[in-house]
């Protein structure tokens, strides 16, 4: 697996470039992106995602345009944004049973699978509780298990 940036520019509103002419490349692993405020790693996160279109440049998997490959490219990525909605209603388990869903997987990978990550991120004695009852490490873990439900690339 090969992920490319390239040449990727970015531009929002009178020509304030979040992002010019950034290249890298991704191999299998873990990454995390450090920068400061206002550096552009949100907006290179999302057309990494393909949330939002670049100005210029492409992001290519295994050579191929991601744009090209839509779903089947989606659906290799593991990715926990700095915000995202957290359903309080939903027990742990239940929003995990849920992003699975929304990923497209099959009902019958997915139950030992989330029992398997909820012992992984230290929830599973938790499962059964309100998300909106959960600490905000609690709420944490449960978004990295989610980023982690379709064993990403």
């Amino acid at each position: 697996m090969e992920l490319t940036v390239k040449d990727v520019t970015k531009i929002y509103g009178s020509k304030k470039a979040a992002l010019s002419h950034v290249s890298m490349t991704f191999t299998p692993g873990i990454y995390g992106l450090l920068g400061p405020n206002g550096a552009g790693k949100s907006t290179l996160m999302n057309i990494i995602t393909d949330n939002i279109k670049t100005d210029g440049g492409n992001v290519l998997y295994n050579g191929t345009d991601i744009h090209t490959l839509k779903d089947k490219y989606r659906s290799r990525l593991g990715y926990m944004p700095q915000q995202q909605v957290l359903y309080d209603n939903f027990s742990g388990e239940e929003f995990l049973w849920y992003m699975a869903a929304l990923k497209g997987m099959d009902k019958k990978s997915c139950k030992d699978r989330i029992s398997e990550l909820l012992n992984m991120v230290n929830l599973y004695t938790e499962k059964d509780k309100k998300i909106g009852s959960y600490s905000g490490g609690m709420k944490q873990r449960i978004l990295i298990a989610q980023a982690m439900l379709n064993n990403p690339e």
